[in-house]
Order: C-alpha cells, then structure tokens, then sequence
C-alpha cells in the first residue's frame, strides 16, 4: 500500500511512522518543513504560510502535482490546519481515501477564532472518509462542526509504555514554552510548594518561545538552586526523567490526550493535569491524579495521594487503551475500509 503521510516537524509524526514496515508499505511524507524524518526521496516540501495569494495559487499547484504523481492509495493528515485544507480539496478532486487526525488546537480553539477558519476545518473533516482523535471531547467538538458519527473514532498515536526507576523527589514538566502550556503557572506553582517542600526539584524540558522569561521568571522567585532546565530532549532522555521524577504535571489551556501525559501514567509519575475533558478521560481528580482546580496549588494535592494506588490504576489503563502497537493497527484498519 503506498500511504502519503501530511504532517509538521513534530515528535508525534516522527514517532507514527517509526510504525511502519517497509516491507510492506511505501510511505512518503509532505510538511510544510524540512523534517529528515524519511529518506531525501521519500520526503515533499510545500509551504502554505504565506498569505500571498500568488504564492498560495502556485503552491497549490505544486501540491497537486506531488499528489498525482505519487497516486497514494490512502493520504492521512496529522493536524487540522491550511495544508490540511488544501490536501483535502485535491484528495476529494482525486477521490484518494483520506483519513485525518485532529491535534487539540485545530478542532477547538482555532475554528472559535474567525469564520475563516471554522471553514477550513469544516471543509476538511467534511472531505475526510475518517476523522480520529484521542478524545471524546474533540469528537464532540467536530460533531458541532460536521455531523457523522461514522466519520469520528476516538483513537490514540498510543505509547510504548515506560519502565519506572527508582523515584526521586522530582516534578517533571515537558511540555512546550507556550503561553498555551502555562509553564509559567507551574513555576508559581512550585514556589508555594518548594517553601512547605525545600527537598524538591522541578525539571523543565523543551524549548520554545518563553523560555528566556522562564529562566528570568526562575531567577526572579530565588528558585535557580531547584529548578532545573534540561531543554529540548530526546526520546530516551524523555524516559529517563519519566522513570525517575515522582509527579508529572502539564496545564494547557486547551489540549487532546496529551502522549507525555500517557508515557509519564505508565512510568507511575502522579499526573497533575488542567480542568479539560480530554484529562478527565484519563485521571479522576483525587484517584488515580490530580485535576486542577481554582484556589488549590495541584503540587501540594498530589503528595496526598496514595502513589502506589494511582500506579496500578495508571499503568492498567494504559495496558488497555494506549499502547502503540494497539493503536496503529487501528489506523491500518482505517487505511484498508472504503466506507465513507
């Protein structure tokens, strides 16, 4: 089966087509980006940022054109967003089976922010044969947007579950520095809890656009000698802090099933999540975790928790619903259905 692969320069694509066996499918990617994730041959690049109407006009040629010269039988997007759209009109013109996955943002906030872009989303999902996501929430939201319950499939990337090491008094934060990921409420967050606590780290992986106000935000509150941060990380480096930090915490504004939040639930972290859908789906508050709520700081409800209890509650919900193996041969069963 050859499988066109749309996607951006992210973890989870990477890892989703680690999947594949070559022996068995050709697949091919096209980002907006440089991404080496797949052989020089193997990998299109086409660019629809650009508010240009000549550009956008040229570029969309120039995407039919590696459309129709690859003849995918099956064209799966990763995201909702502008490329998504314009995938969709020429796998709909071609009649190529389209499978699309939201992300979180694309489906529910993005479509909120203008009628431009509620009609790019709903455009899409009404060109795609399948539609997943790895809430039911997001599914909810689309169904507001396009209605057809066959269409949806709550569906997982799912994770290779992690080993938990021996636990260290650490909280772990991976998510990107985003005002999305309010890295900044966690650092406040542990200010309050370093001073009932002072045996305690926070480790802050990833990078992005805040993290200069971050470290100035550290250095402001006295918290250099506690908070460490450990930048962008690699898989395994990922894993390493998993198994040893003994809370996990992520508080986006808006998310989908976050695949950190699951690979730090199988290495026995507490998950300290914000008030959204999609983390109750996951963790009851009080149980098996902690859901944020106004007026309590989450860090200092987690050490309430009986760790060994939320482990075996955590680690048997990921058995069942998210591993990878699990969930990829889901989508290869998307793949292979013609029904619409």
């Amino acid at each position: 089966m050859k499988i066109l692969q749309i996607g951006s320069k992210s973890i989870h694509v990477s890892n989703y087509l680690e999947n594949f066996d070559s022996s068995k499918d050709d697949v091919y990617l096209l980002t907006e980006e440089k991404c080496n994730f797949l052989e020089h041959k193997k990998e299109f690049e086409v660019n629809f940022r650009s508010l240009n109407p000549i550009s956008l006009v040229k570029n969309y040629f120039k995407l039919k054109k590696i459309i129709k010269s690859l003849k995918p039988d099956v064209i799966h997007i990763h995201q909702i967003n502008r490329l998504a759209y314009f995938v969709s009109n020429i796998a709909s013109k071609l009649n190529i089976h389209l499978v699309s996955t939201a992300w979180g943002s694309d489906v529910l906030l993005i479509p909120k922010q203008n009628k431009f872009f509620y009609f790019l989303v709903k455009k899409t999902l009404q060109r795609s044969n399948f539609v997943t996501a790895d809430s039911q929430n997001m599914i909810y939201e689309m169904m507001k947007i396009v209605v057809s319950s066959s269409k949806y499939h709550l569906l997982q990337y799912g994770i290779n579950p992690v080993e938990k090491g021996e636990k260290e008094n650490l909280i772990f934060s991976n998510r990107l520095h985003k005002s999305l990921y309010r890295v900044n409420q966690i650092v406040n967050y542990f200010l309050e809890f370093s001073a009932k606590n002072p045996d305690w780290k926070l480790i802050i992986g990833a990078t992005g656009n805040e993290t200069e106000n971050l470290k100035n935000q550290v250095e402001n509150l006295g918290l250099n000698d506690k908070v460490v941060f450990v930048g962008w990380l690699k898989p395994e480096e990922n894993k390493i802090w998993y198994s040893k930090s003994k809370i996990y915490i992520s508080i986006p504004e808006s998310d989908g099933t976050s695949v950190s939040v699951l690979e730090a639930m199988s290495a026995a972290c507490i998950p300290v999540l914000s008030d959204l859908p999609s983390n109750k789906e996951w963790v009851k508050n009080c149980a098996n975790g902690i859901i944020e709520q106004e007026g309590l700081n989450p860090l200092i409800e987690a050490l309430n928790l009986d760790f060994k209890k939320c482990e075996e509650i955590n680690r048997s919900l990921i058995i069942q619903k998210a591993t990878k193996q699990a969930s990829f041969m889901k989508f290869k069963k998307l793949y292979n259905s013609k029904n619409d």
